[in-house]
């Protein structure tokens, strides 16, 4: 019994270790690869049947407990997000969404970021705002590293559109790998400004509509209020992103729409009169059918699928292999 209990709990504690490290790193969603800890404990069950073995047993049986607490939690976590989010929108007036009907932020963001794979758009908050067309959304990919390993990158971001359909200039800080960059020939578009040429990375494939856009007053305000940040314009909308945790959603949206007025030139006075809302329709609720949960219990489900069913794989594929070796003569017990 004794090694029953130690096994549990030392697989336990490697399960919320992983947990804890993945949750660190910053992952918008956890419990996205929880089967490969419930394929650990099919393994460690498999083990604990052949040998015998209370303490692999036991391992087995705590790494299935521990990993169904860490998907629970997880869904818990993300719900408590999505509540935090509709409550920023019903206080905006904007309505929210789980994730957009096109892919269209989602080409705006990446267009801006550049980099990673599994770009995602979630958590959407759409309308006018200030007489403007705002979204509000987060937005993550991930980027794989020289140890093989991945690396999720989230971010906060404000959108609103202009009536501008020009080729996208993108304004981001400049860091130690741009200017590495521009030593081998990879130069990002110099404005003439010596000290906002310094912080920032501007870059187009239209060099003259990005002079035309950032002038001296979108430049002067950047350097004020747009440092940390990462900015797009055009394609009919200027973008804003912010690391996760650095900027609240309605910071960026009052940094988004200054910026539109800048770049327009109407100086962030262009209000229309909204109708009136039914802040009802937009008061946060809790949705009968909890999205989180759903996946939580599917994900349970597979795992301990998997947990019952790699043992009975390998004993299945040990039988063939020996069917095999008898049937053609190359060894039989």
């Amino acid at each position: 019994m004794l090694e029953f209990v130690f096994g549990a709990f030392v697989v336990a504690d490697f399960v919320l270790l992983v947990a804890w490290i993945t949750t660190s790193a910053g992952a918008s969603d956890p419990a996205r690869r929880s089967w490969a800890l419930f394929l650990f404990a099919g393994l460690l069950l498999f083990f604990a049947f052949a040998q015998r073995n209370p303490l692999l047993f036991g391992g087995a049986i705590g790494g299935v407990a521990a990993t169904s607490a860490f998907v629970w939690w997880a869904a818990r976590r993300n719900r408590r997000g999505d509540t935090q989010v509709r409550s920023v929108g019903y206080e905006l007036g904007l309505p929210y969404e789980e994730e957009p009907a096109s892919g269209e932020l989602g080409d705006l963001a990446s267009a801006l970021t550049s980099a990673g794979t599994r770009n995602s758009v979630q958590r959407v908050l759409a309308g006018r705002w200030r007489g403007n067309d705002v979204t509000l959304f987060d937005y993550s990919f991930e980027l794989d590293t020289p140890r093989a390993d991945t690396v999720e990158r989230n971010f906060t971001c404000a959108l609103v559109a202009i009536p501008l359909e020009s080729e996208p200039v993108t304004i981001t800080t400049e860091t130690f790998l741009t200017r590495v960059a521009a030593k081998h020939g990879y130069r990002d578009i110099q404005l003439g400004d010596a000290d906002f040429d310094r912080v920032f990375n501007v870059r187009s494939k239209d060099p003259a509509a990005a002079l035309n856009l950032v002038g001296p007053a979108v430049r002067s305000w950047l350097g004020e209020r747009g440092r940390g940040l990462n900015f797009l314009i055009g394609r009919g909308a200027i973008l804003c992103m912010a690391p996760e945790g650095t900027a609240s959603r309605a910071q960026l949206l009052e940094l988004v729409t200054t910026l539109r007025g800048l770049v327009t030139g109407t100086g962030g006075t262009e209000v229309t009169p909204e109708p009136d809302l039914d802040r009802r329709a937009l008061k946060p609720t809790i949705a009968v059918v909890d999205p989180h949960k759903a996946v939580a219990a599917r994900r349970t489900a597979v795992g301990v699928a998997i947990v019952i069913l790699v043992p009975l794989a390998l004993v299945a594929s040990a039988y063939v292999l020996l069917y095999v070796a008898c049937a053609t003569g190359s060894g039989c017990l």
